[in-house]
Parts: C-alpha cells; structure tokens; sequence
C-alpha cells in the first residue's frame, strides 16, 4: 500500500466561479469531462446531487462498456474547493478522496488579434488521496491530467 498523494496544478485563465462551477453542472460537465481524451473513453451519462452529502454518478464508456463512477459530495465551499469521494474499477471499487481547489491569481496580458487584453487567471490542483498502488496513482495522474487538460479547453471555447 502507498501513502502518496496525486496531485494535478494547471493555470486556467478564467475566474474561480467559473471553473468551480463547471464541475456541479451535469450537461457542461458531459462537455468537457473527457473532451481531450486520447485513450478512448467517452462519458454516457452524467447524474449529481451537488450539496454536502449528495451523490454523483459519470458514466465512462470504454469499447461498448459502462464504467460506472461514483462518490459523494463531502466539502462545497463555492469558490475555492470541492471535496468528494470517488469509486471506480479503477480503485478496486474502494472509496477514494478527490479535493479540487480554484486560487484566483492575479490577471494575466494576452495578445488577441492585435489587442491587449487582460484575463482573470485560476490555479487549479486537484490532489486524489487514498490510491492503494502505484498503477492505480499512475492511471488516475493520466486521467486527471487528461481531464483538467479538457476543463480549459471547454473554457476556451466558450470564450
């Protein structure tokens, strides 16, 4: 058994609110969950209860396969942290926990189309505790990764 804890940063140039929310919505979490995905997974569908004590439900699906996903809501504390537990085949079917926190940083200058622009910008960490092995921290690194990569991206496109 391991004592490490995963942990995923990314610097999203959005507010707080914003990115914090995406993760209570079903039909915008479905959009951008599993939006970069290069391993073949896809989301079928999407259930939350999103308060203290409510549960959720995502859906991967996987060469014709459901994959069910699920925890519950532990901490909501809009718009800095989100904490829940999270149960998967990838954990062994055993409870996990998930802390996802949004720090607002101070605003970023881009360029954009000959124009200088200034962007609230957000550091997202999500850290997962309680992987039981190294492939299980290895693969949840990737999907996290992978889904933290598509947060931005769904955030870029409704710019």
């Amino acid at each position: 058994m391991t004592k490490e804890v995963l942990k995923v940063e990314k610097k999203i140039n959005a507010e707080p609110a914003r990115l914090f929310r995406a993760w209570l919505k079903p039909d915008e979490l479905s959009r951008w969950f599993l939006c970069c995905n290069t391993m073949g997974v896809g989301i079928g569908s999407v259930s939350m209860d999103p308060r203290p004590g409510g549960k959720f439900r995502i859906d991967m699906t996987l060469d014709g396969k459901v994959l069910p996903h699920t925890g519950e809501y532990k901490i909501i504390e809009e718009p800095t942290k989100l904490v829940f537990t999270w149960r998967s085949h990838m954990t062994g079917d055993q409870d996990t926990l998930v802390t996802v926190t949004f720090t607002a940083l101070p605003e970023v200058t881009i360029e954009s189309e000959g124009k200088t622009v200034r962007k609230p910008q957000t550091l997202v960490t999500l850290t997962h505790e309680l992987l039981l092995t190294k492939e299980q921290i290895e693969a949840h690194h990737r999907g996290w990764t992978n889904i933290i990569d598509g947060l931005e991206y769904w955030h870029v496109g409704k710019e």
